[in-house]
């Protein structure tokens, strides 16, 4: 059986928007990547690294809480986690939707597990921004198998998602 288009696996060493293009994600709309990495201030005993955060399941809370309207609001994310080596591992294709500032998300605020987050968020954060996300299509069977090099600096979290330095590295069976 050999590889059409829209299989991963026929994009590795190629521009994460050529994937998006074969599967004609939201054509006419501009994407964005977001990297997710937890922020060494927020560090609590259940969250110490970014791999906390999917282990537990928080990193689509964690990432709904922002410095400032960084996400702009009503935008499509393709939504990473970021991983050792430079490299980010696809959790989901979101729309985000921007709260007024200091409201936060009843899901959020009253969920003990993600207490500790909100909490060392908000400590640390002049302007917290929070979010409202919902799930997108096109790319639910590339949940936790799209891996992409980020590109440096890998400080900049939201890019374009046809950034040519976003590259699709490995799908993970």
């Amino acid at each position: 059986m050999s590889a059409t288009p829209d299989d991963v696996a026929a994009h590795a060493g190629h521009p994460l928007s050529r994937l998006v293009a074969a599967r004609a994600l939201l054509p006419g709309e501009a994407l964005f990547a977001l990297r997710t990495t937890l922020d060494p201030r927020d560090v609590t005993d259940d969250h110490r690294v970014t791999a906390d955060l999917l282990a537990t399941g928080h990193e689509r809370a964690y990432a709904r809480m922002q410095e400032g309207i960084a996400l702009g609001s009503g935008r499509a994310i393709l939504c990473f986690v970021g991983e050792p080596g430079g490299r980010a591992r696809f959790t989901g294709l979101r729309r985000f939707f921007a709260r007024r500032p200091g409201i936060v998300p009843g899901d959020i605020v009253y969920d003990y597990d993600v207490a500790d987050l909100f909490h060392q968020f908000v400590a640390r954060s002049r302007r917290p921004v929070f979010y409202d996300a919902i799930d997108l299509a096109g790319l639910d069977d590339c949940v936790g198998r799209l891996v992409v090099d980020w590109p440096r600096p890998a400080m900049v979290r939201l890019r374009p998602a046809g950034h040519p330095g976003l590259i699709v590295a490995a799908e993970i069976k």
